[in-house]
């Protein structure tokens, strides 16, 4: 609470200049209101604990302040959410803590105040979520805002009890919409991460004030899998969706969320990774993505006061395969408590599409190994609908994926659109000599590319380490195929196979299938389409670009061979036609012998 003692309180906020929405007035505007949050929830709580009356005092004058500000206003939900739910969330806490410390006159004018503003959100919240349960934003207010608001005010007026029952009802069964009975998320480990957030908050609430536990939910004793396998300690460009991290380490909001569920599930592995994420941050607490939305050293504090923590466990036995099955995302992991020999992978085919903060990558994948991201989610998250953000990242051609006609997958602003432009994973076996996915994207392309019947990517992993890509295409009609892969930097590209050398480790790839391979492979660094102004500081990726002749049919091969830094792997591969099928064989220095019959026209 220092920083508040002896600062003034914050000015209320003015709006944009003409009611235009301005990105730097929305996000100064927005940090001052987390500031307001803070102020009055440390300033309130530390003076009610400590039984010290100037800091009562002080809490009471920002409290009371913030309570005269225009419910109708610049911080009202109608002009801008965030900065809405941040004031009434404030107001909210120090309403609760101070309560019985204020005059009556402080009393009403801060209830009036909590009241307007709570049922303004709540109005908007429950008709929007109960008509589109995909609102993400309204779905978020129901923990973030709408229960702790309705628990302050549940002895003052009869809608606060309404309000309360529906919060109650959809954080126990709807929410989250996103997620699935695996625990996955389809808008990927950062919106996972503050989906979390604000339902462990809310649960943490509602348990301490009605004995109500939502820890007991299934999703909430599973959900922990999600990010340990989709976003590990040692990854930064590794997996899926908006990701205002993207290019970090996971965030210490993550590790804080890990630490909760490690508590409530017993699950060491859970604290494993929260001690992982905090061990290797470098100073981020200040940073816009953790100041900007999270109180983390009251986090900690609630956590002591609230929850046992759980021994860490180091996740050797932690099963290599997981699907989340609702989702349409498949991870593997080989030694994940060992960064140094570490392998990571994620397959995506959801039945999401590009909604919301999904992206046009259907049948994608991610790959990282050795402590090293290798094959990549390129860019950068400059601001949600930036140029980047709609013409780079949102886009097939940023991703692991493949391009018809020199077309993408749709992923524009049309949402049902979106929705409709999913993939589905159709196939998840562990084989006796390798694991086996496949996922059918055709959906996503066909709004853009028409003509298709097929469009398929096999996935095999083969000895832990090896990938070989198998993607089918049929058409009506000829259409070309450009093959896609991201690194951090530019390849040596030798013919049909290529060669990234990271720090850390690397990856070589050979076109296997057809024979006489693509009829060009290049590569190129940058940002098509986007504003070099939103990037200048920032440095960009390379990705591979193999373009195939056009045909009614495809059949593209390729194996993927990560490797330690100064430990290229020694390898001879084939993939042969013989009739309808495809003879597959793999042999290495390490004595890897492996033989394979692959029928690529199998349903």
């Amino acid at each position: 609470m220092r920083p508040w003692i002896d600062r003034d309180p914050i000015p209320e906020p003015l709006g944009y200049p003409d009611d235009l929405r301005v990105a730097s007035i929305w996000r100064q505007t927005y940090i001052a209101c987390q500031e307001v949050l803070y102020a009055i929830r440390h300033l309130s709580i530390a003076g009610r604990v400590a039984g010290d009356r100037d800091l009562v005092e002080r809490a009471k004058t920002w409290l009371c302040h913030v309570a005269e500000w225009d419910t109708a206003g610049p911080t009202s939900h109608r002009y801008s959410d965030e900065w809405a739910f941040r004031i009434c969330l404030a107001l909210a806490w120090g309403y609760d803590w101070l309560h019985d410390m204020l005059d009556v006159e402080q009393r009403q004018k801060v209830q009036q105040a909590l009241y307007l503003r709570t049922r303004d959100i709540a109005e908007h919240v429950i008709g929007s979520v109960t008509r589109n349960p995909y609102n993400s934003h309204a779905i978020r207010a129901v923990p973030a805002v709408l229960l702790p608001a309705s628990l302050a005010l549940l002895d003052d007026c009869d809608e606060a009890r309404q309000w309360l029952d529906f919060a109650i009802t959809f954080l126990a069964t709807v929410y989250p919409p996103w997620g699935d009975r695996n625990g996955g998320y389809a808008e990927g480990p950062h919106y996972w991460m503050t989906a979390m957030a604000y339902l462990v908050d809310a649960a943490t609430l509602l348990r301490a004030a009605t004995g109500i536990d939502l820890f007991e939910r299934p999703f909430l004793k599973e959900t922990g899998d999600f990010p340990l396998y989709v976003r590990p300690p040692d990854t930064r460009r590794a997996s899926f969706c908006d990701d205002t991290t993207l290019g970090d380490p996971p965030g210490l909001k993550m590790a804080q969320i890990m630490q909760q569920l490690a508590a409530t599930t017993n699950n060491g592995a859970y604290q494993w990774f929260a001690d992982k994420v905090r061990a290797q941050d470098e100073g981020s607490e200040d940073r816009y993505f953790n100041y900007g939305w999270w109180d983390l050293a009251f986090d900690e504090m609630v956590f002591r006061h609230e929850f046992n923590p759980t021994p860490p466990v180091a996740p050797r036995d932690l099963p290599a395969l997981k699907w989340f099955k609702g989702i349409g995302w498949v991870a593997f992991q080989n030694k994940l408590h060992d960064p140094s020999q570490h392998v990571h992978f994620i397959f995506k085919s959801s039945p999401f599409g590009s909604l919301s903060h999904s992206h046009g990558d259907q049948n994608a994948f991610v790959l990282s190994a050795y402590g090293e991201d290798l094959a990549i989610q390129s860019g950068h998250y400059v601001a949600f609908n930036s140029a980047m953000h709609r013409n780079w990242r949102r886009q097939t051609i940023s991703k692991n994926a493949i391009l018809i006609d020199s077309q993408g997958q749709y992923a524009g602003r049309n949402k049902a659109a979106c929705r409709a432009a999913s993939g589905r994973i159709d196939g998840v076996e562990t084989r006796e000599d390798h694991v086996f996915l496949r996922g059918d994207a055709r959906e996503a392309y066909a709004p853009n590319v028409p003509g298709l019947d097929r469009v398929a990517r096999e996935v095999r992993i083969l000895s832990n380490r090896y990938f070989l890509i198998l993607d089918i295409i049929d058409a009506s009609r000829p259409v070309s195929i450009d093959w896609l892969l991201h690194f951090n930097a530019p390849c040596v590209i030798d013919g049909t196979g290529f060669r990234y050398t990271g720090r850390k480790a690397g990856l070589t790839g050979r076109f296997l299938h057809p024979a006489d391979g693509p009829i060009q492979v290049a590569q190129r660094t940058g940002f098509e389409g986007v504003d070099p102004a939103e990037i200048a500081d920032k440095p960009e990726s390379t990705c591979l670009i193999a373009r195939f002749a056009p045909a009614k049919s495809h059949r593209i091969g390729v194996l993927l061979a990560p490797f330690p830094s100064q430990q290229s792997p020694a390898l001879e591969a084939a993939l042969t036609p013989i009739g309808d099928m495809l003879h597959f064989t793999l042999r290495d220095a390490s004595g890897v012998d492996l033989a394979l019959e692959i029928d690529p026209n199998a349903a």
